[in-house]
């Protein structure tokens, strides 16, 4: 039986240059999770992220994908994991003068050898997963946020990716897209057997719909802890977490 985590963080050191804005980070990452990288505002959440996903080497330690460390992999080898990444923006990141089924189609296009009517069938279907059926030929300024980021949703899962991350997904969403949006994701991970990273603020959605975390601190530059949140909002051996983390569930008590 393989036991090796879908993903592990060894002793990571992260920041740029010389300033480093978190040390000694370690923790696993299961297959079919839905993980939050949470924190308060500076503590380097989305430098993290760019660490995991290859856009910055990190100053220290591993990110092992199944045991392969990407940074140290062949051209090859890290094609191969960037084909099955799928990764979602603040703002959803489409190209503007390209209809929402064109955006879609981008990355089968450029990966893939299927012919335009399996990519046409295939967009369709990845548009009516997100709830955007029907809007094939609409312009990214012709939607709104949310449709923008369903619609930037639906081309990162074009490659149907094992690996999906996010860069705070709700970001400028009202409570109600939001949680549609929380919603949306969970269906997405099921659908698709994919794992999910999520960066975000957005604390009512660490409790609904988190399996695991790992939370940040900017004054320790480290790691408090990691694990499911929903135990440790009442078991986390750190005040600071539980503190966080009732916050959270406060927050989401709230917005029900």
């Amino acid at each position: 039986m393989n036991t090796t985590p879908f993903i592990s963080v060894r002793d990571l050191s992260i920041g740029y240059g010389s300033r480093v804005v978190q040390q000694n980070l370690n923790f696993d990452i299961s297959k079919n999770d839905i993980f939050f990288i949470i924190g308060g505002s500076g503590c380097g959440k989305t430098t993290l992220l760019k660490h995991m996903i290859g856009l910055i080497a990190p100053s220290k330690g591993q990110v092992l994908y199944e045991g392969v460390n990407y940074y140290q992999a062949s051209e090859d080898t890290r094609l191969k994991l960037l084909q099955s990444w799928g990764i979602t923006y603040q703002s959803g990141a489409l190209f503007s003068s390209m209809t929402l089924a064109e955006n879609v189609a981008l990355p089968l296009q450029l990966y893939t050898d299927l012919s335009e009517k399996q990519i046409a069938e295939t967009v369709s279907y990845k548009l009516s997963l997100v709830g955007l059926a029907g809007y094939e030929t609409f312009y990214p300024s012709e939607i709104s946020g949310g449709m923008h980021k369903r619609a930037g949703l639906a081309r990162a899962i074009a490659l149907d990716p094992q690996l999906l991350f996010f860069d705070e997904p709700s970001a400028g969403l009202d409570p109600i897209s939001s949680l549609r949006l929380d919603q949306l994701i969970v269906q997405i991970c099921k659908a698709l057997g994919s794992t999910v990273i999520i960066v975000s603020h957005e604390l009512p959605s660490i409790l609904s719909i988190g399996t695991h975390c790992v939370i940040l601190d900017a004054q320790a530059k480290t790691m408090l802890d990691s694990g499911d949140p929903k135990e440790l909002l009442h078991h986390s051996q750190h005040e600071k977490v539980r503190q966080f983390l009732s916050r959270a569930g406060t927050a989401a008590a709230e917005n029900q």
